[in-house]
């Protein structure tokens, strides 16, 4: 619309003229209501009607009224005199008259030759319009072709729908056949105990026993702290003097390898010195502890480190015992400063060992360490069949004693819960934690050991058969750390009386197997035949249990003929009774070598 606006002026104009024919025909209307209201004004006037009939209609008005006649009146009376005033006014009126023809007549002119102008302007814009359509389409065409032209490309594949929802079950199929009716399930817990029984006397003191071996030689003792430098040469300021940095010492803290840049600052705990971390390490600490340290001026200036992995202090080798060190002032010692806790130096290598530098002479009084000066170590105990032993700071090794022969426990599965009873049976009311400890000797008794925190001592939580602990090592021997003050141990519980299979339901080996174990003790299983079946009592010997434990990997001797002793115990009907009358040496591999009944015939 604007570009035709533009090309097309003549459109505008002949709006405007339009507006003024509007306005003429406006004034005309304006002149023919004056000249009506000029003829109201006369017959109102009381203008007889000859007179209005002469001057109210125009002129060539196809229009002749007829002369009213009034009755009573004479034509005197009808025919008054036209005043002067009233002849001027109807000479306006004509005079009106005609320039309202000549205008109407002037407007009607114009609205012809309107009429023309909008029609040409009309046909222009249809002529614009046609002309624009027609060079679209030819536009259009062309730019079809040049598509057509184009060869086909697939784009890239589109990304995986959604997955449709999953269809409805199918129905059920029919039942299958009922199955074969299933093994006899385990046995139930073991009941609670009951009381105990009245204690026995004290039995007399037996005679004293052979004194032990001779100890071996102990381990090297530490050695001393260094010693302080001597008095250096006369000179009239030390701290600026091209000499290399003094050191100094106390019974816990030490200035070592100096330098004219410094000397590392170690510090002394649990045995053994360490280095501290420059984390947090700043010249108002070196200050303090160059004045702990002996030195009068007590000054001291930090020893930074360089990068490119160099330093102005030698390294240390040994642990960095602490870091982020803050010093109020007035203490004696390192260690009496405030300090992350003893080992603990998070992101810190020898690479941030502190450097200090003291001025003057270590000749003055040297500070004393209030706080202590190592870990409270666990503490150890022994009981008749437990013992704590080797402890440090961290943990002790747990020996425990089986066969009269002491030996250690496997740490697989051994976690807080066990240390907890282990500790309570020792007189460690507050119970304790799990370590790893190793550097055992001996048998490895236990493994496996799982407990509930309410057993009396070890041997009543499940745990392998004693002596059954072919994948431990003694680098996996267990450590305890007891808590709280501790009381001489109580009397040790009375054990279990099934330890064979160690408190597990059953225990398989070959062809032997001990099932369905309870406090009185396990059902021993033999299998012929592919099919397992069962041991009459009948003649059944201490040395015939020797052979069935040996061949269930349990340990000999002794310890089996304790828990391999005549036991009766019912199977179940269906069960075969393989063999009868075992009659065993105790050397041999396993209960079928053995001179026994024919197999599957017996009076039991």
């Amino acid at each position: 619309f604007l570009a035709l606006r533009t090309r097309c002026p003549c459109v505008l104009c002949a709006q405007e003229e339009a507006g003024m024919v509007v306005m003429h025909r406006a004034s005309a209307l304006l002149l023919l209501s004056t000249v009506a209201s000029v003829t109201l004004l006369a017959v109102y006037s009381g203008i007889g009607p000859k007179v209005l009939e002469e001057y109210s209609v125009m002129p060539n008005s196809p229009t002749n009224y007829p002369t009213p006649v009034y009755p009573g009146a004479t034509d005197a009376d009808q025919s008054p005199s036209i005043s002067p005033q009233f002849q001027r006014d109807v000479t306006k009126s004509k005079v009106m008259y005609k320039k309202l023809k000549k205008m109407l007549q002037g407007s009607a002119d114009r609205e012809t030759a309107l009429d023309g102008k909008v029609t040409t302007a009309m046909n222009f814009v249809e002529a614009q319009v046609s002309d624009i359509n027609a060079r679209v389409v030819k536009m259009n065409t062309v730019d079809s072709d040049q598509i057509a032209d184009v060869p086909l490309i697939p784009g890239v594949r589109g990304i995986k729908g959604v997955d449709g929802l999953n269809g409805r079950d199918g129905d059920d199929g029919p039942s299958g056949p009922p199955g074969s009716r299933g093994p006899a399930g385990a046995t139930g817990a073991q009941g609670p105990m009951g009381p105990s029984g009245i204690e026995g006397f004290v039995g007399d003191m037996g005679p004293d026993g052979n004194a032990g071996w001779a100890g071996g030689v102990g381990t090297e003792g530490y050695g001393g702290n260094e010693g302080p430098q001597g008095r250096g040469g006369g000179t009239e300021s030390w701290a600026h003097a091209p000499f290399d940095c003094a050191p100094a010492a106390t019974q816990h803290m030490r200035l070592v390898h100096c330098n004219r840049q410094g000397c590392r600052l170690e510090t002394f705990f649990a045995g053994k010195w360490g280095t501290v971390c420059d984390r947090g390490f700043d010249k108002d600490n070196a200050g303090i502890l160059c004045k702990a340290l002996g030195f009068s001026e007590a000054q001291g200036k930090v020893t930074m480190h360089y990068t490119g992995g160099t330093t102005a202090v030698s390294t240390g080798s040994d642990k960095v015992w602490m870091s982020e060190v803050q010093c109020l002032g007035g203490e004696g010692d390192i260690g009496d400063c405030k300090h992350s806790p003893w080992g603990v130096a998070h992101r810190c290598t020898h690479r941030n060992d502190v450097g200090m530098c003291c001025y003057g002479f270590p000749n003055g009084v040297k500070g004393v360490r209030k706080c202590k000066s190592d870990f409270d170590y666990c503490p150890d105990a022994s009981s008749e069949w437990a013992r704590l032993r080797d402890c440090n700071y961290k943990q002790c090794r747990l020996d425990v004693k089986y066969d009269d022969k002491w030996g250690t426990v496997c740490d697989s599965g051994f976690n807080d819960m066990a240390a907890k009873v282990v500790c309570k049976s020792l007189g460690f009311a507050a119970g304790g934690e799990s370590r790893r400890a190793g550097g055992g000797n001996g048998p490895i008794w236990l493994s496996d050991v799982v407990c509930s925190g309410k057993e009396l001592n070890l041997e009543w939580c499940k745990h392998s058969p004693w002596g059954n602990t072919p994948s431990c090592d003694h680098s996996m021997d267990a450590g305890v750390c007891c808590q709280g003050p501790g009381k001489p141990p109580p009397r040790k519980a009375a054990g279990p009386k099934w330890p064979c299979a160690g408190m597990l339901n059953t225990i398989s080996s070959g062809a032997t197997r001990l099932v369905e174990c309870s406090a009185g003790g396990c059902r021993l299983e033999i299998k012929h035949e592919d099919a397992w079946g069962t041991v009459c009592s009948q003649d059944w010997k201490a040395t015939s249990a020797v052979v069935a434990c040996r061949s269930l990997g349990l340990p000999g001797g002794k310890t089996v003929t304790n828990y391999g002793g005549t036991f009766s115990k019912q199977a179940p009907l269906a069960y075969k009774i393989w063999v009868s009358q075992v009659r065993c040496q105790g050397d041999e591999s396993w209960l079928g070598s053995c001179p026994h009944q024919p197999w599957g015939e017996n009076e039991c």
